[in-house]
């Protein structure tokens, strides 16, 4: 029998509890192909090996990330199935998120395991202050799982861990290319006493592919662990600054735009036992947003820019205590949302002023609070895995509402597992669907909170060099929350749709060389992911909510080339359902469908490595959202070096 290694789940803290990491060395490329001796991961409050899981769960760690051409968080996530990356900005500047058809607000974003989301609007959400050098892995729970991470995590989850403490280390490297591109990075890890210490920095910037898509991009971030009796601590906090050339982003009336944003974060996670085990933890970020309708010569009638400043607090606590039949878990969460702005939240009797800015103040306020209690058990009979679990929540002006769900897998000859799952999710609106008034926006302080149930079932085989999935699910969703407007009117409403019925198909299919791990061939992998979402009113035009992918196909391989020189290789289609309105002719257009390559070249000796990544290889035009033009052909070089 499988060795279950009992500590409380990694999504839930982020760090690892088990005194060295858990995850064995893996090949990953686009979707679920995952290889693995034997894993933990946390798709329920109480952990499961991942091979028994009854949940779709990514992870990709680093090992996988390094061989990916890509320079961004929001670049790796675009290679996995089911998960719909549209960006406006390149390198990092900025891109919603969406999980399994879901909005880009629909998906709760954690680092470390602590919830990140930001209470304005999802498109901060990926605005964290670690950089991409310090990504150690990324788990993504696919389907719902507000019963186990609180509201946001109405069609999925996702988890950044960062590296931590793992002797001492200094390291740095370079990167440039096309466009002025450039960044740079460092990081010192250093011990006093029994505290491990880890400080990274990095500084990005382009000139931009067009007109007023220049970027810079700041990180600062700081990590640090220590063992105290039975329990591990671990501490975190750091500081992202991002300035950029918002060509576009928010209408095509008015392409030069400009945005800023800046965050802070702060956290600190505690976790233990012996038999029982327990986790706690508690964070802090605040968010800074500036953005100016007009970069340069404003109109007029222009009436300012807007700025936004918002806090989120919160304490997590859990509880696992196994037994005879399994592992019964509790946990808590009590979250504070705020916002001080001069467009969204509920007018104050008396403003504040900007900080940094002059003759700038904030007018409008809004705070809520929600209260999220967690019951679940995980029991494994034999070949067998069984996992039920519920949420009951309150927020702030609203009653109290109960979410639950069960997962059941059962392996019915060796390396083969079947699995089925029925779980209920929510979602409250964002302060700027509630609130923002703009030229062509309206806001809706009335909208209700999302709700979804979602049915899923399928099959998995895990062998030795072949991982392969196939599963189908069907979520019914109420009181939807999208940007909509009436074919004869140009301005968008936030606005409850009143149903989605979203089903989808996935496949992944993934091959490691394990015969021969140095061989020619190192791994391939291709994955296949198919939705349809249909409303019960066409009255509406959407701005994201049915702009889902409908077919997203990606394959991958990895060879060595010669010597030390690893190759890898990458394709990816997409065919997106919607329309969009075109600039300047108002006609409604549909998505057109496109096809991706990538490719990089990696020379590694020692900690020494040198690489040369071509993105959109063959200059394909595409765009993720309306009117905004992604990149074309990108060649970007670097070198980076490790002393230990």
């Amino acid at each position: 029998m499988r060795k279950l290694l009992i500590c409380i789940g990694l999504l839930l803290t982020g760090f690892d509890l088990c005194g060295g990491s858990v995850l064995p060395d893996t090949v990953f490329f686009a979707g679920d192909t995952v290889y693995f001796k034997e894993i933990t991961v946390s798709a329920d409050r109480a952990p499961a090996v991942y091979s028994g899981l009854s949940r779709r769960v990514t992870v990709l760690r680093q090992e996988e990330i390094g061989m990916l051409p890509v320079q961004s968080l929001q670049g790796i996530l675009g290679y996995v199935n089911s998960v719909d990356v549209r960006q406006r900005g390149a390198h990092g500047v900025q891109a919603d998120v969406s999980v399994r058809g879901g909005s880009f607000e629909q998906a709760a974003v954690l680092l470390n395991g602590m919830r990140i989301n930001d209470p304005q609007t999802g498109h901060h959400n990926l605005n964290i202050p670690a950089g991409f050098h310090d990504i150690e892995r990324i788990e993504i729970l696919k389907g719902p799982g507000t019963r186990i991470y609180g509201p946001d995590a109405y069609s999925g989850a996702i988890n950044i861990v960062t590296h931590s403490y793992d002797g001492p280390m200094v390291s740095g490297s370079f990167a440039g290319g096309q466009y002025g591109y450039f960044n740079s990075s460092a990081t010192l890890q250093f011990k006093t006493g029994s505290l491990g210490h880890r400080i990274s920095g990095s500084y990005g910037s382009s000139d931009g592919y067009i007109e007023n898509t220049d970027f810079s991009t700041t990180n600062l971030y700081y990590t640090a662990n220590t063992d105290i009796g039975n329990t591990s601590v671990g501490v975190q906090a750091g500081y992202t600054d991002k300035g950029f050339g918002a060509n576009s982003f928010y209408s095509a009336l008015y392409p030069e735009q400009y945005e800023e944003v800046s965050s802070t974060f702060a956290g600190i996670s505690l976790n233990g036992g012996e038999r029982i085990s327990f986790s706690q933890s508690v964070y802090w970020r605040r968010h800074y947003d500036k953005f100016e309708l007009f970069r340069y010569d404003a109109p007029e009638w222009y009436g300012g820019h807007n700025y936004h400043m918002t806090d989120v607090a919160g304490m997590d606590a859990g509880l696992s205590i196994p037994g005879e039949t399994g592992i019964t878990s509790f946990g808590t969460e009590v979250r504070v949302e705020q916002i001080y702005s001069n467009v969204l939240g509920e007018k104050m009797d008396e403003t504040r002023p900007v900080k940094g800015e002059n003759e700038a103040f904030y007018e409008y306020f809004k705070r809520r609070s929600s209260l999220n209690l967690f019951a679940g058990h995980t029991a494994f009979i034999d070949n067998l895995a069984l996992s039920g679990g519920l949420m009951v929540n309150r927020t702030s002006g609203l009653s109290w509402k109960f979410f639950g769900g069960i997962d059941a897998s059962y392996a019915i000859i060796p390396d083969w597992r079947i699995f089925s799952s029925l779980n209920s999710s929510m979602r409250t609106p964002s302060f700027t669907e509630m609130y923002y008034e703009g030229p062509v926006n309206t806001g809706n302080s009335s909208l209700l909170p999302e709700e979804a149930v979602t049915a899923e079932t399928g099959i998995k085989f895990n062998s030795a060099g072949i991982n392969a999935n196939l599963s189908g699910f069907r979520r019914y969703g109420k009181n939807i929350i999208d940007w909509a407007r009436l074919e004869d009117s140009l301005r968008w409403e936030s606005k409850n749709v009143t149903q989605l019925d979203t089903w989808g198909v996935e496949f992944s299919f993934g091959w490691r060389n394990k015969r021969d791990p140095q061989g020619i061939v190192r791994s391939a992998d291709i994955t296949y992911g198919y939705l349809s979402i249909s409303k019960q009113s066409d009255r509406y035009i959407s701005a994201y909510v049915l702009d889902h992918l409908r077919h997203k196909i990606t394959a991958g391989v990895s060879h060595k080339l010669t010597g030390n020189i690893e190759m890898s290789w990458h394709i990816r289609y997409e065919e997106r359902a919607g329309t969009y309105t075109d600039f300047p002719t108002g006609v409604e257009k549909s998505y057109e469908p496109f096809w991706i390559a990538d490719a990089k070249a990696l020379y590694r000796k020692g900690d020494l490595a040198i690489f040369l990544e071509a993105s959109n290889i063959f200059n394909t035009r595409y765009a993720d959202i309306g009117n905004i033009p992604q990149p074309g052909r990108w060649l970007i070089s670097g070198i980076s070096i490790r002393v230990r």
